[in-house]
């Protein structure tokens, strides 16, 4: 039961890197004032552009600067057409989403059934040695991948960027009130630019830890909804970074959950009472299939309650959320 627990707990923590990199993007860039809807096609390409530089390259950090770059550069598609063009911004990231599915449907035939080394564990730097042997906890935090302690390291990194840096504190003002923030003489156009590249170069980061860190393929589709997971997380974590981290490390233990208990039998005897309404109940939801659906269940659910629990004003959306901005020149 011990090793089980350790085992859970260690894929429950990779599993939630890519909703921690996902999600901390979509703050930024909500915070900023526009939503991205394309998280999930901009994961795509920076999977897929990970890893075929890593497979090119050799190296495995070029490869995640790649698939950063990819997600960047989709999302200044989505800037463009958001900001410039002042477009809707929930269509323009639909269309993201199918246009990053259809180009790595076309363009990553050629690269599946291949595989890579990718990074490699590694031990927390210093102290990750001795904190390592610490039962059941040790190996899951201390013993990771360098994604996964980059994705940690940024959640109080973003935290102390958004809210204790001046740049920071000019992202909020244009996704909250913008003509304020233009009329202190903050430029909304190129801070907005701003927060929908970087989220779009962590959405990339996302999609790079799935295919260099997580699995260490290619796969079509592998994303398979995360990406409007992270989504829904932000709200769940009413566009806070710390929250944001409670969030993945709940829907990282689902994802992990589905995989690491295929091989657990729960059926009661044959002759125990109630084993025959019992065991078809639990053959039921421990099948692969619905438990795969468990993720998104929950997001439903989460996304239900905190809608239900707080209004709009404690919910705490950005005010100017999904609103074009234009400047008035008379």
């Amino acid at each position: 039961m011990v090793g089980f627990a350790a085992g859970l707990l260690d894929a429950a923590v990779r599993a939630s890197t890519v909703f921690i990199f996902a999600a901390l993007g979509e703050i930024i860039s909500e915070r900023g004032g526009v939503l991205n809807l394309g998280v999930e096609g901009m994961m795509l390409v920076g999977a897929l552009g990970g890893f075929a530089t890593t497979v090119v390259t050799g190296s495995y950090w070029l490869g995640f600067a790649a698939g950063m770059a990819m997600g960047a550069a989709l999302a200044l598609i989505h800037a463009f057409l958001c900001i410039t063009l002042k477009s809707s911004q929930v269509i323009s990231g639909v269309m993201l989403t199918l246009l990053g599915t259809g180009l790595t449907t076309y363009f990553g035939t050629d690269w599946v059934n291949r595989s890579i080394d990718g990074f490699p564990q590694t031990t927390l730097p210093v102290v990750g040695r001795y904190l390592v042997e610490i039962p059941i906890v040790g190996e899951a935090l201390f013993r990771s991948t360098a994604p996964d302690f980059i994705a940690l390291a940024l959640v109080p990194a973003v935290w102390w960027f958004l809210f204790r840096t001046n740049l920071g504190l000019e992202v909020i003002s244009v996704g909250e009130d913008p003509e304020t923030a233009d009329t202190m003489g903050v430029d909304v156009f190129k801070m907005r630019y701003l927060c929908v590249l970087l989220g779009g170069a962590f959405a990339g980061a996302a999609g790079a830890h799935l295919s260099l860190a997580f699995s260490q393929l290619w796969a079509t589709g592998m994303v398979a909804g995360r990406g409007w997971i992270a989504v829904a997380l932000v709200i769940f974590a009413q566009w806070r970074p710390e929250r944001a981290l409670v969030g993945a490390y709940l829907f990282g233990l689902l994802d992990a959950l589905q995989l690491r208990s295929q091989g657990i039998d729960l059926a009661l005897d044959a002759g125990a009472p109630l084993a025959g309404v019992v065991n078809p109940v639990l053959e039921l939801l421990m099948h692969p299939t619905i438990m795969s659906t468990y993720p998104y269940l929950a997001t439903i659910v989460v996304l239900v309650v905190t809608v239900v629990r707080f209004d709009d004003s404690r919910l705490g959306a950005p005010s100017a959320l999904l609103e074009p901005y234009s400047r008035e020149t008379d």
